[in-house]
């Protein structure tokens, strides 16, 4: 089981940091083209809803 929790535990910090990668590169992208409409926050908070379950399935089962 140690393991797969530290699979886990890697697999959650990879997720994050391609989250923050990404999010940063939409917002950039967003304030170039379209500074009025303020979209990215819709990924953000899409993708962050699937970050914040894989978080949680690390702290249930992932740190035994």
């Amino acid at each position: 089981m140690a393991r797969s929790g530290g699979l886990l535990q890697k697999s959650l910090v990879i997720h994050a940091v391609v989250f923050a990668v990404v999010v940063a590169g939409l917002f950039t992208i967003n304030q170039d083209v379209s500074p009025d409409v303020n979209w990215v926050k819709y990924v953000a908070w899409g993708w962050g809803i699937g970050l914040a379950a894989h978080g949680t399935v690390w702290a249930l089962w992932g740190r035994r």
